[in-house]
């Protein structure tokens, strides 16, 4: 298989590409790798490496081409593309841009998609990222960090580059300050800080998307608890009796999926 510096293998059972969307970052929820390692069908998964900063600008195309360019170059058919979460509004610009390259549009099921809504998404995941770390850090600090970002917001509100490396800057100030007080190794340090510049990174690639596609209609799948963000005909959708974090290895997920691949499923 051609090289693929931005694509993760997750499972080859067959010739067939499907390509899977979405930050696989440390959660509970179950991912696609999940998924793949479940879906009774003879295709080829793989996964969206999390995307490192570039530097300003940093824009979708550019990356999308790069993307696609080396899908195309394994020589292999893209079956489907699967969305999730943020993941989505990635999706369903791989798609068409695989079809814009002469090929079969691919089919693109979206679960639980979401629209990252800008600045806002952004200082939300800085405000969420020091939670979890919140018992290693002061309350001086979690206020000062919860202040900061609340400043951002309000000062530029339209500078996504910008809010983007600021929180990345503040939060590596504070994971220094915590790896010092619990003894950890610089190597972690380094770890958490560049993980969570990739998925801010990650963040603004997706909000320069969307979850409409220009070949085909994607079909919407919904945990219990999701409100889906874009209106879709009932033919479109689907919703599960399952919750979010169950939501890409819960066997109905991986039938569903099993007959889009095979073509037993159409919307």
């Amino acid at each position: 298989m051609a090289e693929l510096t931005d694509w993760q293998l997750l499972c080859d059972r067959g010739p067939e590409l499907v390509l899977c969307l979405d930050f696989a970052g440390g959660r509970a929820a179950a991912g696609f790798a999940e998924l793949a390692a479940a879906a009774p069908a003879d295709s080829c998964f793989l996964h969206l490496r999390p995307p490192a900063p570039r530097g300003e600008p940093d824009l979708l195309d550019p990356r999308l081409e790069e993307w696609v360019r080396q899908v195309l170059a394994t020589g292999r058919p893209v079956r489907a593309v699967l969305g999730f979460c943020g993941g989505a509004c990635l999706a369903t610009r791989v798609a068409d841009a695989v079809a814009s390259a002469g090929h079969p549009p691919p089919r693109t099921v979206l679960f639980d998609a979401v629209v990252p809504a800008g600045a806002t998404a952004l200082s939300d995941q800085f405000t969420a990222a020091i939670t979890a770390s919140a018992e290693h850090l002061t309350e001086a600090e979690l206020d000062d960090a919860h202040r900061y970002a609340e400043r951002l917001l309000d000062r530029y509100p339209k500078d996504l580059p910008g809010i983007a490396a600021a929180l990345a800057g503040r939060y590596e100030t504070l994971m220094t300050a915590m790896a010092g007080r619990l003894a950890l190794h610089d190597v972690f340090r380094r770890e958490l800080t560049a993980g969570f510049a990739s998925y801010l990174t990650y963040l603004r690639l997706a909000s320069q998307g969307g979850l409409d596609t220009h070949t085909g209609t994607p079909l919407f799948v919904s945990s219990v608890d999701h409100e889906p963000e874009q209106a879709a005909a009932p033919e479109w959708t689907v919703s599960l009796d399952v919750d979010r974090a169950d939501l890409l290895r819960d066997a109905e997920t991986t039938k569903l999926v099993a007959d889009v691949l095979r073509g037993e499923f159409s919307w």
